[in-house]
């Protein structure tokens, strides 16, 4: 497979998952999406996320338009931090002592107002 296939793969499979997540929302039917399904997409994209954050400026976490809440946010560091067993004042030690994953907002124009 070449990069521009993969890339295209990508992008393709992102937008069709968006649009079932919407869906499942939207409809009611999160009880439809298995839990292990979830956990094994939501664990890819983290991994993915933090590879390229390791590997350059971390990307914004959200598409425009994404309808991410604060409150979503919050649920999903939580259920994260639980997960691995983490505490916030471990995930504080963290954001202190490393500069991988912040956001560098520059002359981005994503929408959003820097939370600094």
């Amino acid at each position: 497979m070449s990069p521009s296939d993969t890339q295209k793969t990508f992008a393709d499979l992102a937008s069709e998952l968006s649009a079932l997540c919407a869906e499942a929302i939207d409809a009611g039917d999160i009880d439809k999406v298995p839990d292990d399904s979830l956990g094994q997409i939501f664990a890819s994209i983290v991994r993915l996320y933090a590879a390229k954050a390791q590997s350059g400026p971390a990307p914004f976490p959200f598409a425009r338009n994404s309808g991410v809440t604060p409150t979503d946010v919050v649920i999903g560091c939580t259920a994260m931090l639980d997960g691995v067993g983490l505490q916030v004042f471990e995930l504080g030690l963290w954001q202190d002592m490393s500069g991988i994953g912040k956001l560098d907002y520059g002359d981005k124009n994503l929408g959003h107002k820097n939370p600094a």
